[in-house]
């Protein structure tokens, strides 16, 4: 009751600042929504099984900026960045494939949920104007992954897997430690380049933080932090070089007090995906048998099968053994574990292209990082751009072992 309380205040007073104040509040309105999400909370009955929460968010947040737009600073348009072509063209591409999609239904929710995406990269583009809302925006992502970290501390593990914690889109133990993964990167980001009550709170965020992300078992997600620990390492500004070797200290003393026996037992499957013993990980074995079925998937279906394709076809592809997820009460399926496949068997060829195109623009930014400082001479500009890319490369790591949305 007291949470359900709290959170509709914060409801309510971010949407009468996104207004008085900035539009920044619609999104941190958005953004509660998306890691709250009542509806698979207890109390979320309260305010109805119906009540579209991120549909309101969305409206606030669009509404406000368009309210301010005379007062935010002038940028180019959207669509004339890289990443919100290339976004804009595969949701085209997904809308234009609905007459062959295998389940009709499935790819008109996977297309409407793209295109909801390609409004709130807009309006977060909009609102993310000075290096100030830069910071604000990631405090808000650590926030919320540290309140994921408490829900996973209370609700425990099920059979060594943690799963049901986040909203749509997050309710697996894969997706929520990429978001645990993203939100360490983002903490370490802002323990280097705040002061004051902001250091402090970045601190105690990512404790909750990492003991969520160890709950989850997952090992896309512990490489990924690994690679994302390694990126940040690499670009962010020389004055925070000292601080961050002893934040990493620190960080690998505490990491090595919250992790248990299944968490480094979990770890240790991460070479059966080459195995061939009977003895090896069944999980890790089954990701390359299918990863040799989406090949032969892609083979039959060139331009692409709709979304969730990969699923529809696993029980022809595959043999039962392999087959785990349940997607309908009688009929076991197999769902992707790698995004570039994901996107080669339900986009196809096309989506394909676009998947490389973002990619190699993503490792060239990476590459532009090494001349950034020079350019401003601010190094929290540096260390802040920097921890986005960290964070990119989590993501884009753990995209290897889980069939995320592009």
């Amino acid at each position: 009751m007291y949470f359900a309380t709290a959170f509709l205040i914060v409801c309510a007073a971010c949407t009468v600042l996104a207004f008085v104040r900035h539009p920044i509040y619609g999104l941190y309105f958005y953004l509660a929504v998306t890691y709250v999400f009542p509806p698979s909370r207890w109390w979320g009955y309260m305010f109805g099984e119906e009540t579209r929460w991120s549909l309101i968010a969305a409206g606030v947040t669009v509404l406000a900026v368009m309210f301010h737009r005379g007062k935010l600073r002038p940028k180019p348009v959207w669509l004339a960045s890289v990443p919100a072509m290339v976004f804009a063209m595969y949701t085209a591409w997904m809308w234009i494939q609905y007459p062959w999609a295998l389940d009709l239904e499935a790819h008109l929710k996977g297309s409407s949920l793209y295109a909801k995406y390609l409004v709130a990269f807009w309006f977060v583009y909009r609102i993310v104007d000075t290096k100030d809302r830069v910071r604000d925006v990631l405090l808000a992502h650590l926030l919320g992954c540290a309140l994921l970290g408490i829900l996973a501390y209370l609700s425990g593990r099920d059979g060594g897997r943690l799963d049901g914690v986040g909203g749509p889109g997050m309710d697996d133990a894969n997706t929520l430690g990429m978001y645990l993964a993203t939100g360490a990167i983002v903490g370490l980001g802002l323990l280097l380049t705040q002061a004051g009550w902001r250091r402090w709170l970045s601190l105690g965020c990512i404790v909750f933080t990492m003991e969520g992300l160890v709950l989850t078992n997952t090992r896309g997600a512990f490489l990924g932090l690994v690679a994302g620990g390694l990126v940040l390492a690499l670009y962010k500004a020389k004055k925070h070089r000292r601080l961050f070797w002893s934040l990493a200290v620190v960080g690998l003393l505490g990491f090595a007090l919250i992790i248990d026996q299944k968490f480094i037992d979990r770890m240790w499957t991460i070479q059966d995906v080459a195995s061939e013993s009977e003895e090896a990980d069944p999980s890790a074995r089954g990701r390359v048998v299918l990863l040799q079925a989406q090949l032969r998937m892609f083979v039959d279906h060139p331009m692409g099968t709709g979304h969730r394709g990969t699923e529809a076809l696993s029980t022809r592809y595959l043999d039962k053994r392999w087959l785990s997820s349940h997607r309908f009460d009688e009929e076991r399926a197999r769902s992707s574990h790698n995004t570039f496949m994901t996107t080669l068997v339900e986009q196809g060829i096309p989506g394909a292209a676009l998947f490389v195109w973002l990619t190699l623009w993503t490792l060239l930014a990476l590459l532009r990082m090494r001349g950034l400082e020079m350019q401003h001479g601010d190094p929290n500009i540096t260390t802040l751009a920097a921890t986005i890319v960290s964070a990119l490369a989590v993501m884009a790591l753990i995209a290897v072992f889980s069939g995320f949305p592009f």
